[in-house]
């Protein structure tokens, strides 16, 4: 669910590989080749998983087989999982794209020592149907040489092929597949990373936006706690439902009428082409397929199976039966004005917001047209902006943090260049995906002096984080991160200058535990 006009900011500074020096790592599968800069080790495009095509295509993906004595070059990105059409600039846009796409990307620093380090695996947003781990968001060579960590970057399947569930019997599609792409690769990070000079004990995975609420679901799986030891969650839109096998229902005859099959022909849905697929699933994305319409923004979700899913994801972490590890947890101070005014391009009336509301909460209406009341005549907007912040991002947040959570931020700082594009609403705010040039200091060369210490700070906390489980330690910091807890809402404000601040929205989060995430499956308020 990241909104991807942030990348145009980085066509003008992409690396130019072709003068760096050939790097080679043994794996236990073959070779990698991949390239070494001034201050970094890049490998991109190793495969972890078979190429999920053919009749392999939603089914979960098998493990990768030995390649040697072939070479893997990895010293440019695999194509992209496929995916409705780019709107951005050619650079900026997955340049290919295939079936054939469960690679990783692999950053370390120029080692010094033998010292393994830590390894810190994120999972890419893009509304669990856009972009690729090859972004040019994602460079990280900077990172990984200042924090002396190794960054991973994973792909997984997305959309329809990779999240389409027609059922349980023994020829249905049974959903999940990105999900189940993401297990493997982390597991495949776990068994290999060694060889690349990290520790594959001291893993910590991270992902943002649908890469958010991927962590999410692997942080409260059971069958997951081996394979990583601390979590960081980033913007996940909580409140988003996941989607049961009746509720995919509707999406998969949709998909039979686009691709002129019958109604569950799973077999005529396997023989269309994956870009017939994607033509469909863009058809589709422009339809409403449920009655609950936070569904239209993010269509392609995993399904509650009772195995890889056990349920929603407020649900489940309330419910967990194992200790929860150690878990930084925040969100942006204005993620959904991105997403309000890309849907509303003309100013909104508060006859529309009226209809908004009430679509939207039903018998709650009034009541938050109450807490919220119209404040402008002319474009409400910015109010919409507060209320989906809140209500999809933020509050439900505060739900998961205060069963799991060791450490809370709020971002609030916003790109402090021209870096939004054809996206002006978003200049000056702190829009949905404006901190991943921050974290990743993939923007070193725009940033301002202010931006620069903004983005060493969120750097250094976050892999403080991935070495000793406290974002204040080894490397130290000039502000200490409290750790949450029971009656000590405290968290990190990440602004110029840092602020340690309590209790973030306060009343409004009161008034939407009362309201709900979701009544069809989180009943707070009762």
């Amino acid at each position: 669910m990241i909104n991807i006009g942030l990348l145009v900011v980085f066509a003008c500074f992409t690396q130019n590989i072709y003068a760096n020096q050939p790097v080679t790592v043994t794996t236990k599968y073959g070779d990698v080749l991949g390239y070494q800069t001034d201050v970094a080790r890049v490998f991109y495009g190793i495969p972890f998983a078979q190429p999920p095509i053919n009749s392999s295509r939603w089914q979960p993906p098998a493990p990768v087989q030995k390649w040697s004595p072939n070479v893997i070059n990895a010293t440019v990105p695999a194509p992209a999982c496929p995916q409705p059409e780019c709107k951005l600039p050619p650079i900026l846009c997955p340049a290919r794209t295939s079936e054939d796409c469960l690679y990783l990307n692999v950053f370390t620093p120029i080692k010094t020592n033998s010292t393994p380090l830590p390894v810190m695996i994120f999972i890419t947003g893009g509304n669990f149907q856009f972009l690729d781990a090859s972004a040019p968001i994602y460079e990280s060579e900077r990172f990984v040489n200042t924090t002396n960590t190794v960054l991973v970057f994973i792909q997984y399947r997305l959309g329809i092929l990779g999240f389409l569930a027609t059922g349980t019997g023994p020829n249905d599609i049974k959903g999940n597949y990105g999900i189940l792409d993401q297990r493997l690769a982390i597991a495949w990070v776990k068994a290999n990373i060694g060889v690349f000079g990290g520790d594959p004990d001291e893993i910590t995975l991270f992902g943002q936006s649908a890469g958010g609420q991927s962590t999410a679901l692997h942080y409260v799986s059971s069958d997951m706690q081996t394979f990583f030891k601390r979590a960081i969650i980033q913007s996940a839109p909580i409140t988003i439902p996941f989607r049961t096998y009746l509720e995919y229902v509707t999406p998969s005859v949709l998909l039979a009428e686009q691709l002129h099959c019958a109604v569950g022909d799973v077999a005529c849905f396997r023989r269309a082409s994956y870009q017939d697929i994607i033509l469909a699933q863009t058809v589709i994305n422009n339809m409403l397929t449920s009655l609950k319409l936070l569904l239209f923004f993010e269509p392609w979700v995993p399904v509650i199976d009772n195995n890889v899913v056990q349920g929603q994801l407020l649900d489940v972490v309330k419910n967990t039966s194992f200790p929860l590890k150690e878990l930084i947890i925040g969100t942006l101070t204005e993620e959904a004005v991105f997403f309000i005014y890309e849907g509303w391009t003309k100013p909104v009336t508060p006859a529309t917001y009226g209809e908004v509301i009430l679509a939207t909460f039903l018998e709650d209406a009034l009541k938050v047209i109450e807490h919220f009341p119209p404040d402008s005549i002319s474009d409400l907007r910015p109010l919409l902006s507060r209320i989906a912040t809140e209500w999809v991002f933020a509050c439900s947040t505060r739900v998961f943090a205060r069963k799991a959570a060791s450490y809370s931020y709020v971002f609030g700082y916003p790109l402090d260049f021209d870096g939004w594009g054809n996206e002006t609403f978003c200049n000056g705010h702190v829009c949905h995906g404006g901190e991943l040039p921050f974290v990743f200091e993939s923007a070193w060369v725009n940033f301002t002096d202010a931006g620069r210490r903004v983005s060493e700070s969120i750097a250094t906390y976050f892999t403080n984080f991935a070495t000793s489980q406290d974002p204040n330690e080894p490397m130290r910091v000039a502000t200490p991160w409290p750790r949450m807890s029971s009656g000590n809402e405290k968290y990190m404000y990440f602004k110029d200058p840092l602020e340690v601040r309590e209790n973030y929205l306060k009343d409004d989060c009161d008034f939407w535990d009362k309201i709900g995430y979701g009544k069809s499956f989180f009943n707070i308020h009762k």
